[in-house]
Protein backbone atom coordinates (compact mmCIF):
# COMPACT_ATOMS: atom_id res chain seq x y z
CA UNK A 1 0.00 0.00 0.00
CA UNK A 2 2.63 2.67 0.75
CA UNK A 3 4.49 1.74 -2.85
CA UNK A 4 0.99 2.31 -4.41
CA UNK A 5 0.59 5.49 -2.48
CA UNK A 6 4.29 6.93 -3.64
CA UNK A 7 2.93 6.09 -7.04
CA UNK A 8 -0.10 7.78 -7.06
CA UNK A 9 1.46 10.84 -5.98
CA UNK A 10 4.11 10.46 -8.70
CA UNK A 11 1.37 10.59 -11.18
CA UNK A 12 0.31 14.11 -9.88
CA UNK A 13 -2.98 13.77 -8.84
CA UNK A 14 -3.40 16.63 -6.96
CA UNK A 15 -3.35 20.22 -8.09
CA UNK A 16 -0.36 21.19 -5.32
CA UNK A 17 1.57 23.75 -7.36
CA UNK A 18 2.57 26.18 -4.83
CA UNK A 19 3.52 24.32 -1.86
CA UNK A 20 6.78 24.03 -0.01
CA UNK A 21 8.03 21.05 -1.88
CA UNK A 22 6.99 21.46 -4.89
CA UNK A 23 8.89 24.10 -7.88
CA UNK A 24 7.36 27.07 -8.69
CA UNK A 25 5.76 27.51 -12.06
CA UNK A 26 8.01 29.81 -13.42
CA UNK A 27 10.77 26.71 -12.80
CA UNK A 28 8.38 23.94 -13.45
CA UNK A 29 8.03 25.85 -17.04
CA UNK A 30 11.42 26.83 -17.95
CA UNK A 31 12.96 23.18 -17.09
CA UNK A 32 10.29 21.65 -19.17
CA UNK A 33 10.97 24.30 -21.94
CA UNK A 34 14.94 23.31 -21.74
CA UNK A 35 14.32 19.66 -22.13
CA UNK A 36 11.41 19.98 -24.84
CA UNK A 37 13.20 22.67 -26.87
CA UNK A 38 16.60 20.37 -25.92
CA UNK A 39 14.59 17.08 -27.63
CA UNK A 40 12.84 19.01 -30.37
CA UNK A 41 16.39 20.35 -31.59
CA UNK A 42 17.56 16.91 -31.24
CA UNK A 43 14.27 15.10 -33.31
CA UNK A 44 15.00 17.31 -36.35
CA UNK A 45 18.10 16.75 -36.69
CA UNK A 46 17.60 13.38 -36.88
CA UNK A 47 14.46 13.29 -38.77
CA UNK A 48 16.30 15.75 -41.69
CA UNK A 49 19.42 13.16 -41.68
CA UNK A 50 16.74 10.25 -42.71
CA UNK A 51 14.92 11.83 -44.98
CA UNK A 52 17.93 12.93 -47.05
CA UNK A 53 19.12 9.23 -47.23
CA UNK A 54 16.06 7.62 -47.93
CA UNK A 55 14.73 10.25 -50.33
CA UNK A 56 17.73 9.09 -52.33
CA UNK A 57 17.23 5.12 -52.07
CA UNK A 58 13.30 5.27 -52.90
CA UNK A 59 11.17 6.65 -55.07
CA UNK A 60 8.48 9.28 -54.92
CA UNK A 61 6.29 5.87 -55.68
CA UNK A 62 7.53 4.06 -52.84
CA UNK A 63 6.70 7.90 -50.62
CA UNK A 64 3.32 7.79 -52.45
CA UNK A 65 2.05 3.78 -51.69
CA UNK A 66 3.75 4.69 -48.23
CA UNK A 67 1.51 8.27 -47.71
CA UNK A 68 -1.78 6.62 -48.85
CA UNK A 69 -1.36 3.80 -45.99
CA UNK A 70 -0.65 6.49 -43.30
CA UNK A 71 -3.26 8.53 -44.26
CA UNK A 72 -5.90 5.61 -44.23
CA UNK A 73 -4.54 4.63 -40.85
CA UNK A 74 -5.42 8.11 -39.64
CA UNK A 75 -8.62 7.94 -40.47
CA UNK A 76 -9.50 5.09 -39.01
CA UNK A 77 -7.93 6.29 -35.45
CA UNK A 78 -9.17 9.66 -36.65
CA UNK A 79 -12.79 8.43 -36.66
CA UNK A 80 -12.63 6.56 -33.28
CA UNK A 81 -10.29 9.78 -31.51
CA UNK A 82 -11.45 10.40 -27.72
CA UNK A 83 -9.10 12.82 -26.85
CA UNK A 84 -7.72 10.25 -24.05
CA UNK A 85 -4.51 11.74 -23.39
CA UNK A 86 -5.88 15.70 -23.37
CA UNK A 87 -8.82 14.57 -21.17
CA UNK A 88 -6.29 13.43 -18.36
CA UNK A 89 -4.01 17.22 -18.49
CA UNK A 90 -7.46 19.05 -18.20
CA UNK A 91 -8.75 16.76 -15.40
CA UNK A 92 -8.34 18.38 -12.16
CA UNK A 93 -7.46 15.34 -10.57
CA UNK A 94 -6.42 12.29 -11.65
CA UNK A 95 -6.68 8.85 -9.86
CA UNK A 96 -5.81 5.25 -10.62
CA UNK A 97 -9.15 4.63 -12.29
CA UNK A 98 -8.99 7.73 -14.33
CA UNK A 99 -5.70 5.86 -15.79
CA UNK A 100 -7.20 2.38 -15.89
CA UNK A 101 -10.32 3.94 -17.92
CA UNK A 102 -8.05 5.52 -20.80
CA UNK A 103 -6.15 2.55 -21.19
CA UNK A 104 -8.69 0.18 -21.91
CA UNK A 105 -10.27 2.71 -23.99
CA UNK A 106 -7.25 3.19 -26.03
CA UNK A 107 -6.43 -0.96 -26.36
CA UNK A 108 -10.34 -1.41 -27.57
CA UNK A 109 -9.80 1.44 -29.93
CA UNK A 110 -6.86 0.04 -31.45
CA UNK A 111 -7.61 -3.91 -31.51
CA UNK A 112 -11.27 -2.96 -33.12
CA UNK A 113 -9.94 -0.10 -35.59
CA UNK A 114 -6.85 -2.95 -37.04
CA UNK A 115 -9.37 -5.30 -37.31
CA UNK A 116 -11.62 -3.28 -39.52
CA UNK A 117 -8.74 -1.80 -41.21
CA UNK A 118 -7.45 -5.93 -42.08
CA UNK A 119 -11.05 -6.56 -43.41
CA UNK A 120 -11.16 -3.35 -45.64
CA UNK A 121 -8.08 -3.26 -46.92
CA UNK A 122 -8.80 -5.21 -50.57
CA UNK A 123 -11.78 -2.64 -51.07
CA UNK A 124 -9.64 0.37 -50.15
CA UNK A 125 -6.82 -0.40 -52.22
CA UNK A 126 -9.15 -0.80 -55.60
CA UNK A 127 -10.58 2.49 -54.69
CA UNK A 128 -7.27 4.25 -54.73
CA UNK A 129 -5.99 2.34 -57.59
CA UNK A 130 -3.22 1.46 -56.10
CA UNK A 131 -2.11 -2.34 -56.31
CA UNK A 132 0.41 -3.06 -53.89
CA UNK A 133 -1.81 -0.55 -51.10
CA UNK A 134 -3.69 -3.45 -49.54
CA UNK A 135 -0.88 -5.63 -48.03
CA UNK A 136 0.74 -3.12 -47.02
CA UNK A 137 -2.61 -1.69 -44.97
CA UNK A 138 -2.70 -5.20 -43.77
CA UNK A 139 0.74 -5.16 -41.78
CA UNK A 140 0.35 -1.12 -41.46
CA UNK A 141 -3.25 -2.04 -39.00
CA UNK A 142 -0.62 -3.14 -36.52
CA UNK A 143 0.39 0.66 -35.65
CA UNK A 144 -3.25 0.74 -34.57
CA UNK A 145 -2.56 -2.00 -32.10
CA UNK A 146 0.67 -0.54 -31.00
CA UNK A 147 0.07 2.84 -30.15
CA UNK A 148 -2.90 1.87 -27.63
CA UNK A 149 -0.75 -0.11 -25.80
CA UNK A 150 1.06 3.33 -25.03
CA UNK A 151 1.31 3.32 -20.90
CA UNK A 152 -1.38 6.31 -19.85
CA UNK A 153 1.03 7.31 -17.33
CA UNK A 154 2.98 9.24 -19.67
CA UNK A 155 -0.22 12.18 -20.00
CA UNK A 156 0.64 12.73 -16.43
CA UNK A 157 4.35 13.28 -17.36
CA UNK A 158 3.24 16.00 -19.88
CA UNK A 159 0.38 17.19 -17.21
CA UNK A 160 3.38 17.98 -14.60
CA UNK A 161 5.80 19.22 -17.04
CA UNK A 162 7.81 16.57 -16.58
CA UNK A 163 9.27 16.54 -20.11
CA UNK A 164 12.73 14.79 -19.10
CA UNK A 165 11.67 11.84 -19.15
CA UNK A 166 8.98 11.87 -21.73
CA UNK A 167 11.52 13.51 -23.95
CA UNK A 168 14.39 10.68 -23.47
CA UNK A 169 12.11 8.04 -24.31
CA UNK A 170 10.75 10.15 -27.50
CA UNK A 171 14.28 10.33 -28.18
CA UNK A 172 15.51 6.60 -27.96
CA UNK A 173 12.32 5.79 -29.96
CA UNK A 174 13.29 7.96 -32.69
CA UNK A 175 17.06 7.07 -32.80
CA UNK A 176 15.95 3.58 -32.99
CA UNK A 177 13.14 4.50 -35.92
CA UNK A 178 15.63 6.12 -37.86
CA UNK A 179 18.44 3.42 -37.50
CA UNK A 180 15.49 0.64 -38.25
CA UNK A 181 14.66 2.78 -41.17
CA UNK A 182 18.03 3.94 -43.08
CA UNK A 183 19.40 0.24 -42.49
CA UNK A 184 16.63 -1.58 -44.54
CA UNK A 185 16.31 1.34 -46.85
CA UNK A 186 19.79 0.06 -48.27
CA UNK A 187 18.38 -3.59 -47.80
CA UNK A 188 14.81 -3.39 -49.37
CA UNK A 189 14.99 -0.46 -51.73
CA UNK A 190 11.28 0.13 -51.36
CA UNK A 191 8.08 0.77 -49.34
CA UNK A 192 8.34 -1.84 -46.80
CA UNK A 193 12.07 0.07 -45.01
CA UNK A 194 9.15 2.82 -44.10
CA UNK A 195 6.47 0.69 -42.92
CA UNK A 196 8.64 -1.72 -41.13
CA UNK A 197 11.18 1.09 -39.33
CA UNK A 198 8.13 2.97 -38.28
CA UNK A 199 6.04 -0.03 -36.36
CA UNK A 200 9.25 -1.12 -34.65
CA UNK A 201 9.52 2.90 -33.31
CA UNK A 202 6.05 2.04 -32.30
CA UNK A 203 6.84 -0.95 -30.48
CA UNK A 204 9.67 0.68 -28.90
CA UNK A 205 7.97 3.70 -27.90
CA UNK A 206 4.82 1.46 -25.71
CA UNK A 207 7.60 -0.52 -23.74
CA UNK A 208 9.79 2.35 -22.95
CA UNK A 209 6.18 3.85 -21.76
CA UNK A 210 5.72 1.83 -18.62
CA UNK A 211 9.47 2.14 -18.03
CA UNK A 212 9.09 5.96 -17.63
CA UNK A 213 5.71 5.91 -16.51
CA UNK A 214 4.56 2.67 -14.75
CA UNK A 215 1.38 1.72 -14.77
CA UNK A 216 -0.20 -1.05 -13.47
CA UNK A 217 -2.23 -3.17 -16.44
CA UNK A 218 -5.77 -3.12 -15.09
CA UNK A 219 -8.81 -3.34 -17.43
CA UNK A 220 -11.97 -0.75 -16.19
CA UNK A 221 -14.54 1.20 -17.59
CA UNK A 222 -15.83 3.28 -14.45
CA UNK A 223 -19.00 5.20 -15.58
CA UNK A 224 -17.95 8.20 -14.08
CA UNK A 225 -14.49 8.32 -15.49
CA UNK A 226 -16.24 7.11 -18.91
CA UNK A 227 -18.58 9.92 -18.87
CA UNK A 228 -16.31 12.52 -18.37
CA UNK A 229 -13.95 11.21 -21.29
CA UNK A 230 -16.62 10.93 -23.35
CA UNK A 231 -18.15 14.36 -23.09
CA UNK A 232 -14.62 16.01 -23.08
CA UNK A 233 -14.08 14.15 -26.85
CA UNK A 234 -17.72 14.97 -28.38
CA UNK A 235 -16.12 18.25 -29.73
CA UNK A 236 -12.53 16.90 -29.68
CA UNK A 237 -13.66 13.92 -32.33
CA UNK A 238 -15.76 16.60 -34.69
CA UNK A 239 -12.54 18.85 -34.23
CA UNK A 240 -9.99 15.37 -35.27
CA UNK A 241 -12.53 14.71 -38.47
CA UNK A 242 -11.94 18.11 -40.30
CA UNK A 243 -8.25 18.18 -39.24
CA UNK A 244 -7.98 14.74 -40.73
CA UNK A 245 -10.21 16.18 -43.70
CA UNK A 246 -7.98 18.78 -44.69
CA UNK A 247 -4.17 17.29 -43.98
CA UNK A 248 -4.70 13.60 -44.90
CA UNK A 249 -8.07 13.89 -47.22
CA UNK A 250 -5.92 15.91 -49.64
CA UNK A 251 -3.46 13.31 -50.03
CA UNK A 252 -5.60 10.71 -50.67
CA UNK A 253 -7.43 12.69 -53.48
CA UNK A 254 -3.89 13.36 -55.22
CA UNK A 255 -3.16 9.28 -54.97
CA UNK A 256 -6.58 9.02 -56.41
CA UNK A 257 -6.52 11.65 -59.39
CA UNK A 258 -3.03 11.75 -59.95
CA UNK A 259 -1.41 8.80 -58.49
CA UNK A 260 0.72 7.61 -56.12
CA UNK A 261 4.16 9.64 -57.65
CA UNK A 262 2.33 12.56 -57.40
CA UNK A 263 1.13 11.90 -53.97
CA UNK A 264 4.81 10.78 -53.23
CA UNK A 265 6.14 14.30 -54.54
CA UNK A 266 3.68 16.13 -52.28
CA UNK A 267 4.75 14.14 -49.25
CA UNK A 268 8.27 15.31 -49.19
CA UNK A 269 7.20 18.99 -50.53
CA UNK A 270 5.07 18.92 -47.07
CA UNK A 271 7.68 17.08 -45.20
CA UNK A 272 10.22 19.68 -45.54
CA UNK A 273 7.98 22.51 -43.52
CA UNK A 274 7.40 20.27 -41.35
CA UNK A 275 10.81 19.72 -40.33
CA UNK A 276 11.32 23.05 -40.22
CA UNK A 277 8.80 24.30 -38.28
CA UNK A 278 5.68 22.73 -38.32
CA UNK A 279 6.71 19.53 -35.89
CA UNK A 280 7.64 22.42 -33.29
CA UNK A 281 3.36 22.74 -32.96
CA UNK A 282 3.39 20.02 -30.95
CA UNK A 283 5.79 21.13 -29.29
CA UNK A 284 4.22 24.61 -28.44
CA UNK A 285 1.05 21.85 -27.53
CA UNK A 286 2.65 20.07 -25.17
CA UNK A 287 4.65 23.04 -23.38
CA UNK A 288 1.68 25.46 -23.62
CA UNK A 289 -1.22 23.38 -22.69
CA UNK A 290 -0.37 22.58 -19.14
CA UNK A 291 0.38 26.16 -18.79
CA UNK A 292 -2.56 27.79 -19.56
CA UNK A 293 -4.64 25.35 -17.81
CA UNK A 294 -2.80 26.46 -14.36
CA UNK A 295 -3.65 29.99 -15.46
CA UNK A 296 -7.22 29.41 -16.72
CA UNK A 297 -9.05 31.75 -14.11
CA UNK A 298 -6.86 34.40 -14.50
CA UNK A 299 -7.12 36.38 -18.09
CA UNK A 300 -4.29 38.69 -17.31
CA UNK A 301 -2.44 36.22 -16.65
CA UNK A 302 -3.77 34.05 -19.99
CA UNK A 303 -3.25 37.52 -21.82
CA UNK A 304 0.45 37.88 -20.76
CA UNK A 305 2.00 34.34 -21.66
CA UNK A 306 0.08 34.57 -25.15
CA UNK A 307 0.99 37.61 -26.04
CA UNK A 308 4.77 36.27 -25.49
CA UNK A 309 4.51 33.26 -26.76
CA UNK A 310 3.01 34.76 -30.38
CA UNK A 311 5.79 36.72 -30.18
CA UNK A 312 8.38 34.14 -30.10
CA UNK A 313 6.23 31.67 -32.05
CA UNK A 314 6.46 34.58 -34.97
CA UNK A 315 10.05 34.61 -34.51
CA UNK A 316 10.71 30.59 -34.40
CA UNK A 317 8.58 30.40 -37.78
CA UNK A 318 9.24 33.09 -40.11
CA UNK A 319 12.81 33.00 -40.45
CA UNK A 320 12.83 29.39 -41.46
CA UNK A 321 9.80 29.63 -43.71
CA UNK A 322 11.08 32.42 -45.35
CA UNK A 323 14.31 31.42 -46.08
CA UNK A 324 13.34 27.81 -47.48
CA UNK A 325 10.96 29.58 -49.86
CA UNK A 326 13.47 31.71 -51.17
CA UNK A 327 16.42 28.99 -51.21
CA UNK A 328 13.92 26.33 -52.19
CA UNK A 329 15.80 26.16 -55.92
CA UNK A 330 19.15 25.47 -53.87
CA UNK A 331 18.21 23.19 -51.24
CA UNK A 332 15.97 20.50 -53.22
CA UNK A 333 18.65 19.21 -55.59
CA UNK A 334 21.25 19.80 -52.91
CA UNK A 335 19.61 17.54 -50.43
CA UNK A 336 17.45 15.14 -52.17
CA UNK A 337 18.27 14.66 -56.12
CA UNK A 338 17.24 16.32 -59.11
CA UNK A 339 14.29 13.85 -59.41
CA UNK A 340 12.25 16.25 -57.06
CA UNK A 341 12.44 18.89 -59.05
CA UNK A 342 8.58 19.08 -59.27
CA UNK A 343 8.51 19.93 -55.82
CA UNK A 344 9.68 23.43 -55.78
CA UNK A 345 6.85 24.99 -56.46
CA UNK A 346 4.41 23.51 -54.07
CA UNK A 347 7.54 23.99 -51.02
CA UNK A 348 7.57 27.72 -51.69
CA UNK A 349 3.38 27.75 -50.60
CA UNK A 350 3.73 25.44 -48.31
CA UNK A 351 5.75 27.76 -46.32
CA UNK A 352 2.96 29.93 -45.68
CA UNK A 353 1.31 27.15 -44.22
CA UNK A 354 4.03 26.51 -41.85
CA UNK A 355 3.55 30.22 -40.90
CA UNK A 356 -0.18 29.84 -40.19
CA UNK A 357 0.34 26.54 -38.60
CA UNK A 358 3.06 28.05 -36.05
CA UNK A 359 0.59 30.43 -35.05
CA UNK A 360 -2.36 28.92 -34.46
CA UNK A 361 -0.68 26.20 -32.47
CA UNK A 362 -0.57 28.77 -30.03
CA UNK A 363 -4.42 29.66 -29.89
CA UNK A 364 -4.68 25.77 -29.80
CA UNK A 365 -2.88 25.65 -27.14
CA UNK A 366 -4.98 28.08 -25.71
CA UNK A 367 -7.90 26.92 -26.05
CA UNK A 368 -7.38 23.04 -25.12
CA UNK A 369 -5.81 24.46 -21.97
CA UNK A 370 -9.21 26.30 -21.02
CA UNK A 371 -11.42 23.62 -21.87
CA UNK A 372 -12.91 25.65 -24.36
CA UNK A 373 -12.28 22.98 -27.06
CA UNK A 374 -15.51 24.17 -28.73
CA UNK A 375 -13.92 27.10 -30.49
CA UNK A 376 -11.18 24.50 -32.36
CA UNK A 377 -14.27 22.85 -33.43
CA UNK A 378 -16.13 25.69 -35.02
CA UNK A 379 -12.45 27.04 -36.33
CA UNK A 380 -11.88 23.70 -38.12
CA UNK A 381 -15.56 22.97 -39.33
CA UNK A 382 -15.01 26.15 -41.78
CA UNK A 383 -11.73 25.19 -42.31
CA UNK A 384 -13.01 22.13 -43.44
CA UNK A 385 -15.33 23.48 -45.48
CA UNK A 386 -13.28 26.10 -47.37
CA UNK A 387 -10.60 23.16 -48.20
CA UNK A 388 -13.56 21.03 -49.43
CA UNK A 389 -14.62 23.98 -51.78
CA UNK A 390 -11.41 24.18 -53.42
CA UNK A 391 -9.04 21.57 -53.72
CA UNK A 392 -10.38 19.76 -56.41
CA UNK A 393 -10.81 22.45 -58.63
CA UNK A 394 -7.17 23.52 -57.57
CA UNK A 395 -5.57 19.92 -58.17
CA UNK A 396 -7.42 19.87 -61.37
CA UNK A 397 -5.71 23.29 -62.61
CA UNK A 398 -2.39 23.16 -60.87
CA UNK A 399 -1.75 19.50 -60.02
CA UNK A 400 0.36 19.58 -56.37
CA UNK A 401 0.90 22.89 -55.99
CA UNK A 402 -2.71 24.01 -56.68
CA UNK A 403 -3.27 21.36 -53.78
CA UNK A 404 -0.13 23.50 -51.31
CA UNK A 405 -2.22 26.42 -52.19
CA UNK A 406 -5.38 25.10 -50.87
CA UNK A 407 -3.87 23.78 -47.69
CA UNK A 408 -1.98 27.55 -47.49
CA UNK A 409 -5.80 28.99 -47.93
CA UNK A 410 -7.81 27.13 -45.78
CA UNK A 411 -5.04 27.59 -42.28
CA UNK A 412 -5.01 31.42 -43.57
CA UNK A 413 -8.57 30.79 -43.12
CA UNK A 414 -7.98 29.08 -39.87
CA UNK A 415 -5.76 31.64 -38.36
CA UNK A 416 -8.39 34.30 -38.85
CA UNK A 417 -11.38 32.64 -37.32
CA UNK A 418 -8.63 31.65 -34.69
CA UNK A 419 -7.77 34.73 -33.93
CA UNK A 420 -11.37 35.99 -33.40
CA UNK A 421 -12.14 32.97 -30.79
CA UNK A 422 -8.74 34.05 -28.84
CA UNK A 423 -9.67 37.52 -28.73
CA UNK A 424 -13.41 36.61 -27.60
CA UNK A 425 -11.86 34.41 -25.03
CA UNK A 426 -9.33 36.66 -23.09
CA UNK A 427 -10.91 40.04 -24.29
CA UNK A 428 -9.18 43.32 -26.05
CA UNK A 429 -6.16 42.35 -23.83
CA UNK A 430 -5.31 39.93 -26.50
CA UNK A 431 -4.63 42.67 -28.93
CA UNK A 432 -1.12 43.24 -27.35
CA UNK A 433 -0.53 39.86 -29.24
CA UNK A 434 -0.24 41.63 -32.65
CA UNK A 435 2.60 44.13 -31.51
CA UNK A 436 4.39 40.91 -30.28
CA UNK A 437 3.72 39.27 -33.84
CA UNK A 438 4.57 42.66 -35.62
CA UNK A 439 7.63 43.02 -33.53
CA UNK A 440 9.01 39.55 -33.85
CA UNK A 441 7.78 39.83 -37.57
CA UNK A 442 9.63 42.52 -38.90
CA UNK A 443 12.83 41.44 -36.90
CA UNK A 444 12.41 37.91 -38.59
CA UNK A 445 12.09 39.47 -42.61
CA UNK A 446 14.91 42.03 -42.28
CA UNK A 447 16.92 39.12 -40.81
CA UNK A 448 16.04 36.79 -43.75
CA UNK A 449 16.02 39.28 -46.39
CA UNK A 450 19.13 40.49 -45.54
CA UNK A 451 21.00 37.59 -45.82
CA UNK A 452 19.58 36.43 -48.76
CA UNK A 453 20.69 40.01 -50.26
CA UNK A 454 24.05 39.23 -49.38
CA UNK A 455 23.96 36.06 -50.92
CA UNK A 456 22.41 36.97 -54.44
CA UNK A 457 24.19 39.99 -54.81
CA UNK A 458 27.53 38.86 -54.13
CA UNK A 459 28.14 42.86 -53.42
CA UNK A 460 31.73 43.93 -51.83
CA UNK A 461 32.63 42.54 -48.67
CA UNK A 462 32.52 45.66 -46.66
CA UNK A 463 29.32 46.14 -47.11
CA UNK A 464 28.29 42.58 -46.37
CA UNK A 465 30.32 42.98 -43.24
CA UNK A 466 28.10 46.53 -42.56
CA UNK A 467 24.72 44.19 -43.49
CA UNK A 468 25.88 41.68 -41.29
CA UNK A 469 26.50 44.20 -38.56
CA UNK A 470 23.41 45.93 -38.92
CA UNK A 471 21.50 42.26 -38.57
CA UNK A 472 23.19 41.56 -35.54
CA UNK A 473 22.17 44.67 -34.36
CA UNK A 474 18.69 44.17 -34.85
CA UNK A 475 18.77 40.96 -33.16
CA UNK A 476 20.27 42.36 -30.27
CA UNK A 477 17.84 44.84 -29.77
CA UNK A 478 15.18 42.04 -29.72
CA UNK A 479 16.55 39.98 -27.84
CA UNK A 480 16.89 42.78 -25.27
CA UNK A 481 13.64 43.56 -25.63
CA UNK A 482 12.66 40.31 -24.21
CA UNK A 483 15.18 39.81 -22.26
CA UNK A 484 14.53 43.23 -20.39
CA UNK A 485 10.93 43.70 -20.41
CA UNK A 486 9.19 40.33 -21.43
CA UNK A 487 10.97 37.83 -18.98
CA UNK A 488 10.37 40.09 -15.71
CA UNK A 489 6.91 40.60 -16.57
CA UNK A 490 6.57 36.67 -17.01
CA UNK A 491 8.36 36.75 -13.39
CA UNK A 492 5.79 38.64 -11.56
CA UNK A 493 3.07 36.84 -12.81
CA UNK A 494 4.92 33.56 -12.13
CA UNK A 495 5.84 34.43 -9.21
CA UNK A 496 2.42 35.55 -8.11
CA UNK A 497 1.34 31.76 -8.50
Amino acid sequence: MKDQGQHDSRLGMCSCAGTATTPRLRDRILHAGGWAGGGFLFDKLIATGQLVIVARLLTPADFGVMAASAAIVLAFMTISELGLESSLVSKPQVEQRDLAVVWTLAVGRGVAMALCLWASADVIGQAMQMTQLPEVLRVHAWALVLQGLHSPGMAMLLKNLDFKRRVSMDLARRLVEASVTITLAFWFRNVWALLVGQLVGLSVGSLLSFRVAPFKLRLSLHRTTLNYVMRYGAHLNITALCIFGVMSGGELLIGRLLGQESLGLYQIALAIPLLIGVRATALIHQLSMPTYALLQNDRPGLARVFELQMGLACLLFVPPAVGVAVLAPVIVPLAFGMQWLAIIDPLRILCLYAVCAGLSSVMTALHYGVNRVDLQMRSWVTQFLVYAAVIVPLIGFAGITGAAAALAACYLVGLSLQWVGTRALIGPSADEALWSIGRAGCVAVFLTGSLVFVADTGIVPMVSWLVVAICTGVLGWYSWHVWSVEVPRLKVLWEHH
